[in-house]
């Protein structure tokens, strides 16, 4: 409790800037973004920076290189340059959930107990060692709530923030890395995925696994991690072809570096997507099934995986419906002074999430 006040005083006479800093940590690479919400409601990415990690730094969502992660966050600040010192750290993973409940409704106190029990159903952790929180997102047609639930395992937080918070920040906020996507997507592309009516397909295709969400009348309905990305094509072309990580990698995005992707890469990576494709036909056959609803609006890609040649093209072989490439930039504006246009590109495909953490703000 005293450490608890002692905090509360700290920050009540800091005097610094109070923005959040948003912090993006995958598989590949650390990203970290500042926005800041303007006088006519419009966002400014004002900076970013992304520090790339050694292979295996970070796997789901457990830490394995503790050092070299501490140090790419103290590069990360360092190269920020920011004087900013409050973070909003985005979590995924199997010790994470992010669900769509419907509950019968009542007081508040009501719709918290039925949270508490709905949500043990779906944990993957005892309820007594997470952390949950949820938003009332609407009526449903029972007559009852529909209500968004995140949850954390505390082990899995306390980690993270310990980490993030040796590097001189002090963290304020931890978030879904998929709810954080979503802050983009709203204000990238406003009315063409909000509204009554409306329903998309919405994917980050990163590093280590893929954020799939149905978005649905403005809110996320469905939500799954399939556990396929770019890493289990650089590890296919690892095996296969018997180089190292980053020889993989360089293959698989640049190919022999004039542009041309080598015939026996393009198989591996076919390989792989056709796993992926598997797994993502089966996950939309079974929100079809269980919703009776077979169309979709379209699909909004985002996640360095995009950038693999090809990919866009198949989802939308796949899946039948427009298919949209996320950029960030069509809605927000940036700052030229730090954010250079040969960043751009980088931001847009990885991006995302890191800028949907720091449009989050500290309560008053």
């Amino acid at each position: 409790m005293i450490d608890s006040i002692k905090e509360t005083i700290n920050d009540a006479l800091y005097f610094g800037p109070k923005g959040i800093v948003g912090i993006d940590i995958g598989l590949s690479a650390v990203k970290m973004a500042e926005v800041v919400k303007e006088a006519d409601g419009s966002y400014k990415v004002m900076n970013y920076i992304t520090v790339e990690l050694p292979e295996g730094t970070v796997i789901e969502d457990e830490i394995q290189k503790e050092d070299e992660l501490l140090e790419a966050l103290q590069r990360g600040l360092k190269e920020l340059r920011t004087s900013s010192r409050f973070a909003c750290v985005g979590l995924s993973g199997p010790n994470t959930v992010l669900k769509r409940l419907q509950l019968a409704g009542g007081s508040d106190e009501e719709i918290e107990d039925q949270v508490v029990w709905e949500a043990e159903q779906y944990l993957p952790f005892p309820i007594d060692e997470g952390n949950v929180s949820f938003s009332i997102i609407g009526e449903n047609q029972g007559g009852g709530v529909d209500v968004i639930i995140g949850a954390a395992k505390k082990s899995v937080v306390n980690i993270f923030k310990e980490l993030v918070e040796r590097a001189s920040f002090k963290v304020k906020i931890m978030d879904h890395t998929a709810a954080a996507m979503i802050n983009v997507v709203e204000i990238s592309l406003g009315d063409v995925v909000k509204g009554r009516g409306k329903t998309w397909i919405i994917m980050d295709f990163g590093a280590q696994k893929t954020n799939f969400v149905i978005y649905k009348n403005g809110v996320i309905v469905f939500f799954k991690e399939i556990n396929i990305g770019g890493l289990t094509i650089t590890e296919e072309i690892q095996r296969q072809m018997g180089v190292s990580y980053n020889e993989a990698e360089s293959l698989k995005i640049q190919g022999d570096g004039n542009g041309n992707i080598p015939e026996e890469i393009v198989e591996i990576i076919r390989q792989v997507l056709d796993s992926f494709f598997a797994e993502l036909k089966k996950t939309i056959d079974f929100w079809v099934s269980s919703t009776s609803e077979e169309t979709f609006d379209g699909c909004i890609l985002t996640g360095g995986g995009v950038q693999i040649a090809g990919f866009v093209e198949s989802v939308q072989d796949l899946i039948e419906t427009e298919v949209i490439v996320l950029n960030p930039f069509e809605g927000f504006t940036y700052n030229s002074s730090k954010i250079s246009d040969d960043m751009l590109q980088d931001i847009a495909s990885r991006g995302a999430v890191a800028i949907g953490l720091a449009m989050r703000s500290i309560a008053k």
